[in-house]
């Protein structure tokens, strides 16, 4: 959570004096980042799912992505569903990484909310499709108030099982899909961090100085005519 400007779950600012911040350090691990994810909760229901490291097509993740897409709903439903904050935050984000034996594992968990990248989707569109999740659920809790708490009948008085869409499971699937990294257009060269900064401490020329001499005339005296048609 960003420690400068903080947000409870309505989106009011919370008075930064009252907040106990803690530490908290991670183990180094060296993990593939396709097999990075993040996730989305609403309501206490996963929303939908994202290639973490978007940056970059695997192929394998088009292949096996409905694979993947079940393992993190178990893991979900055992382990974090109604757990984390002990319940009282419904809407939050979480990242979780599957390892080579297909077990899954809790990375991070990040706020509801344009503070937290949006990956594959935008957050215009996570609000869309929360509002159909709401649309879903109170369909079933209708069907519940009827006792038929497993499904709807169909003509044969048998029950069908709900299936829903959610989570909406998305990755790049092409080369084409590859999205730039929003940070990307913040980074620069090292040697220019420095002139601007001289963060270095050697005696470097100022930047001033620099792009001063960046706009002087080429020494490099131009060909003329003659030479030019001599060449």
């Amino acid at each position: 959570m960003d420690a400068v400007s903080l947000f409870d779950n309505d989106g009011k600012v919370i008075n930064a004096e009252k907040v106990k911040y803690e530490l908290v350090l991670r183990k180094w691990c060296n993990l593939h980042p396709s097999m990075e994810f993040r996730c989305f909760v609403f309501h206490d229901e996963l929303l939908a799912i994202s290639q973490r490291q978007h940056t970059q097509h695997f192929p394998h993740l088009t292949t096996e992505g409905m694979m993947y897409r079940s393992y993190i709903i178990d893991f979900f439903d055992s382990a974090i569903k109604r757990r984390f904050a002990g319940g009282e935050i419904p809407n939050y984000c979480f990242d979780v990484y599957i390892d080579k034996k297909d077990r899954v594992w809790l990375l991070d968990f990040n706020v509801w909310g344009k503070q937290t990248d949006s990956l594959l989707y935008d957050w215009h569109e996570l609000g869309r499709f929360a509002k159909n999740l709401d649309e879903e659920l109170a369909s079933q809790l209708e069907i519940d108030a009827l006792d038929l708490k497993h499904g709807i009948e169909d003509e044969n008085d048998n029950f069908v099982a709900i299936q829903s869409d959610f989570p909406e499971f998305r990755v790049v699937e092409t080369e084409n899909e590859i999205r730039q990294d929003p940070l990307a257009s913040y980074r620069a060269p090292i040697d220019t961090i420095e002139l601007a900064s001289n963060a270095s401490g050697k005696e470097t020329p100022s930047f001033e100085a620099f792009m001063a001499m960046c706009e002087k005339p080429s020494e490099i005296p131009e060909e003329d005519e003659d030479d030019q048609g001599s060449s």
